[in-house]
């Protein structure tokens, strides 16, 4: 799980400011109207939804716009249809991407995915190419600046979670895909402050970057998927050494 620990440090690192705002306003509602779609639109029986919620007011997003992307996501207004969509490829030095996307147009996202891809020195790549590389995970995000590593060790064992990463930037909490929100719920009664939780995928062995110029290359390709309007998740197997990241940093 180093992997996609490695690249939620960087990611937290390098968070964008209010600036973003409108952008990260937008892949909240995209999540709402997923949720809503999949589960229904009462998050008191829909953990993913009351999920969903948490995130947007947390990032003072305006409620009649939660409402809004609810009532959409489960069809009770009219408009295009917002579908989860997963894509596979690989960067340079040969690591392995994963992506998920919500999209109203998947022609138009898989085209604009790939255009990245390549211009990044990368290659999308066909439905199956890396996901054996992974495996699906429930993910918790703790901002590290609010609790320790030793309470969160004993707090995320109590909670029932299966392991543990701590960091300088964020704490990974990972549990079965299954016990996700019921983990949450419990390291939020613990008093542990939770900052995200979401299904993801974790790469089960990691590919080592020792060459500064396709680390860059890689981290590059890596914002510029996370950038995109339509992509929610951006997960890879890659380890850059510490002595490496000082030179590109």
């Amino acid at each position: 799980m180093a992997g996609h620990s490695h690249w939620a440090q960087i990611k937290h690192k390098k968070a964008k400011a209010d600036a973003q705002k409108g952008k990260l306003f937008s892949k909240l509602a995209k999540e709402i109207m997923i949720a809503a779609r999949l589960g229904g639109p009462n998050p008191d029986h829909n953990p993913r939804l009351r999920q969903a919620i948490e995130r947007a007011k947390k990032a003072k997003m305006p409620s009649e716009k939660i409402e809004y992307a609810i009532k959409k996501g489960a069809g009770l207004i009219e408009g295009e249809t917002i579908e989860e969509v997963v894509y596979e490829g690989y960067g340079p030095a040969g690591v392995a991407i994963m992506v998920v996307a919500q999209t109203d147009n998947k022609n138009r996202t898989v085209a604009e995915i790939r255009n990245i891809f390549n211009k990044h020195g990368g290659k999308l790549g066909t439905s199956g190419s890396v996901a054996f590389l992974f495996e699906r995970k429930g993910v918790i995000e703790v901002p590290a600046s609010e609790i320790d590593e030793e309470t969160i060790l004993e707090k995320a064992i109590e909670a029932g979670a299966e392991d543990v990463q701590p960091g300088e930037e964020v704490h990974i909490i990972y549990t079965s895909p299954e016990e996700l929100y019921q983990v949450k719920e419990e390291l939020e009664k613990l008093g542990v402050p939770v900052e995200k939780a979401e299904l993801s995928y974790i790469p089960t062995t990691t590919v080592r970057v020792e060459n500064p110029d396709e680390a860059q290359k890689l981290l590059k390709l890596l914002s510029a998927l996370e950038d995109h309007d339509d992509v929610s998740q951006v997960i890879s197997n890659f380890e850059i050494p510490e002595e490496v990241m000082e030179k590109i940093s």
